[in-house]
């Protein structure tokens, strides 16, 4: 029995040593673990880049888009892991598809083309938002997609797009409550009308129930509350 329960351990060791052999080897956001180990440098506290010669440069603007993030809510934001790529090799090493993705509150990353103030709050907003969120807010998720997408553009003021945002529009943008259905609604809509949509519908509970409401909401929502049945509390109040 002994012998059989220390082949099966050594057995799941040498998988798990396995794992994380490919895990390492592979291109992807888990490299966000060890950024070191693939070429970056650390220029600030949690920030990490491959470009040690910007570094004034890119702390400067991981700052400002902090400052925004933090006078919108009041209150200090989280500080997850930057990694800056300034280069499309970068990006792909880690994983970066588009401009930039975050990772709950424990990574934002960034392609050459997401370092703007506005993508860089954008994705610090999402950190914030889901401070709190663990696994068991995959599928349970405390913000319907639209809101938590359309909160960190209207934060941001990005994507900026100028064009007409219809009624219809944000009535489709509505549907949005899971993460997996995003994609789907910008690729009708059109990347541009979908994220003003969903920040129109943000902009607009702001102006109902002001600042502090919207902040209740993000907070009573956070703290486990339904978020439409607090949603519809706080605008019929």
């Amino acid at each position: 029995m002994i012998q059989r329960l220390a082949r099966t351990f050594s057995l799941l060791f040498n998988l798990g040593l396995f794992a994380l052999a490919v895990a390492a080897a592979v291109p992807g956001m888990q490299r966000v673990v060890v950024p070191e180990s693939y070429g970056l440098t650390q220029v600030a506290d949690r920030v990490w880049t491959d470009a040690p010669a910007r570094s004034d440069e890119l702390r400067a603007l991981a700052n400002k888009a902090r400052d925004r993030v933090r006078t919108f809510f009041g209150d200090e934001p989280p500080r997850p892991t930057l990694v800056l790529c300034t280069t499309a090799t970068c990006a792909a090493d880690f994983g970066i598809r588009g401009n930039g993705l975050s990772l709950a509150d424990m990574a934002v990353m960034v392609s050459p083309g997401g370092l703007t103030l506005g993508t860089l709050t954008h994705e610090m907003t999402h950190s914030r938002l889901h401070r709190r969120m663990g696994v068991r807010n995959i599928l349970q998720q405390p913000y319907p997609t639209w809101f938590d997408e359309g909160l960190a553009t209207h934060v941001a003021n990005h994507p900026n797009w100028q064009g007409a945002v219809s009624g219809e529009h944000r009535a489709r943008i509505r549907e949005v409550n899971r993460f997996w259905q995003w994609d789907d609604a910008y690729r009708e809509l059109g990347v541009g009308r979908a994220y003003s949509a969903a920040a129109a519908e943000v902009a607009a509970i702001e102006r109902a129930a002001g600042r502090d409401g919207l902040l209740e909401l993000i907070a009573r929502a956070e703290a486990g509350e339904k978020f439409h049945v607090v949603l519809n509390n706080l605008l019929t109040r």
